[in-house]
């Protein structure tokens, strides 16, 4: 059993002073902030009734299930084994009745109504035990149950992990990594906590490689604080707030009624924090250059997004167009088409559209084209299409490079 070595928690956290359900509804909403509305499901239900566990996130290929407890030491400093335990079994439990038995269990959020959940379609599956008490002095952050592996997060490294890695892609790269390094059974020790493990990772590339050779592996306590006072670390989180508008980009196809929204919602949520950064340069850039322009009565922009798994074409439209904006929406699937035909080695584009002016309030419309194969009478059409619109006839193209810790910028004198 591997273990750390964990300093002491200040009960004083105004974040964490909740008991019993209310701790639930702390990680609940971690997770939420971190995964979004659409792929969690909160306090799932069996068809008896009774809870299978506290959380299921559901992503894709991906299944997280979480289990959640409010422990307090004894004299001794130390939980009580048989609670630790007991949360074991209930994810234990909890993975058995969704994937062995194959349990029918109806799922249900705000975004996405009921829903029967499909095990076939789950190929990654990820248990997490969370204990929110008082942490102990030696504690274990990786257990395994069944021959299935847990991964054991205190109430601490539950915040961070959530604030740090806070898209589905970020997160579940770095337990499969973890359990990846953790199965070739190395002697591992941390002093501190696993925020200590989770800066390793961070500047090394996101992986453990550089321990392969080792056999005998410690981590200092204070590694997770110096790297938040490195100065490439600072300069990421300042480069990253822009990222975050592509979350609100998320969001608002969220708000769409139909599942054709649904599917661009999870398309545009594959992307890592770093990904999620250059498209929303990208994209607000293009923004701000349509609503300078004067002289055209709309402006697009086209991204290929070809060093990324995604393989996804993206094209932007900004153009006003009133209600029901048919026009834009009429443009915005043109220049999809087009773009599939002329850029064939990713399958799937998707289109967003919204007003060409910056406003308090703005509309957004959303188009995903997904086509495997690419045929004749589609070129065909494509190109009758193109030149019947002219879109994208005369496209300039150029290529950018997003560093995940950016460089200082090098500045000149001038003459």
């Amino acid at each position: 059993m591997n273990k750390i070595k964990t300093p002491k928690i200040n009960t004083d956290n105004n974040f964490y002073n909740s008991k019993g359900k209310n701790a639930e509804k702390i990680v609940q909403r971690l997770a939420i902030k971190t995964f979004l509305t659409d792929w969690c499901y909160l306090n799932p239900r069996l068809p008896d009734n009774k809870e299978l566990c506290d959380l299921l996130v559901v992503f894709d290929e991906i299944a997280i299930i979480w289990q959640i407890k409010d422990l307090k030491l004894n004299k001794l400093g130390k939980y009580s084994e048989a609670e630790v335990q007991k949360n074991l079994r209930q994810l234990s439990g909890a993975r058995r009745k969704l994937f062995d038995l194959k349990t029918p269990v109806e799922l249900e959020n705000l975004y996405r109504g009921k829903e029967k959940f499909d095990p076939t379609t789950i190929k990654e599956i990820y248990l997490i035990s969370v204990l929110l008490g008082e942490g102990e002095e030696m504690f274990s952050f990786f257990e395994e149950i069944k021959n299935h592996k847990v991964h054991v997060f205190n109430k601490k490294f539950t915040q961070i992990i959530l604030d740090e890695l806070d898209t589905i892609s970020d997160f579940i790269d770095y337990l499969h990594e973890k359990e990846n390094f953790l199965e070739k059974g190395k002697s591992l020790v941390i002093l501190g906590g696993e925020e200590e493990l989770l800066a390793f990772y961070l500047i090394n590339n996101r992986n453990f490689k550089r321990f392969e050779k080792a056999d005998h592996i410690t981590i200092e306590e204070g590694s997770w604080k110096h790297l938040q006072i490195k100065p490439e670390y600072k300069r990421k989180k300042k480069a990253d707030k822009i990222s975050y508008y592509w979350d609100s980009i998320i969001n608002r196809a969220h708000e769409g009624s139909s599942n054709e929204y649904k599917k661009i919602a999870k398309e545009l949520a594959r992307h890592n924090r770093v990904q999620r950064r250059f498209l929303s340069k990208i994209f607000f850039e293009a923004y701000v250059l349509a609503h300078k322009d004067t002289v055209h009565d709309s402006y697009r922009r086209i991204l290929l997004t070809e060093n990324y798994s995604t393989g996804v074409t993206y094209c932007f439209l900004f153009l006003d167009d009133p209600e029901p904006r048919e026009r834009r929406r009429a443009t915005l699937g043109a220049m999809c088409l087009i773009a599939r035909g002329k850029h064939q080695q990713n399958k799937k584009v998707i289109g967003i559209a919204t007003e060409k002016k910056i406003r308090p309030e703005n509309s957004y419309d959303f188009c995903l084209m997904d086509i495997p194969e690419w045929t004749e009478d589609n070129q065909k059409s494509m190109e009758k299409l193109q030149r019947k619109t002219k879109i994208f006839n005369n496209l300039k193209v150029s290529r950018i490079r997003e560093e995940e810790y950016p460089k200082i910028k090098e500045t000149g004198d001038g003459c």
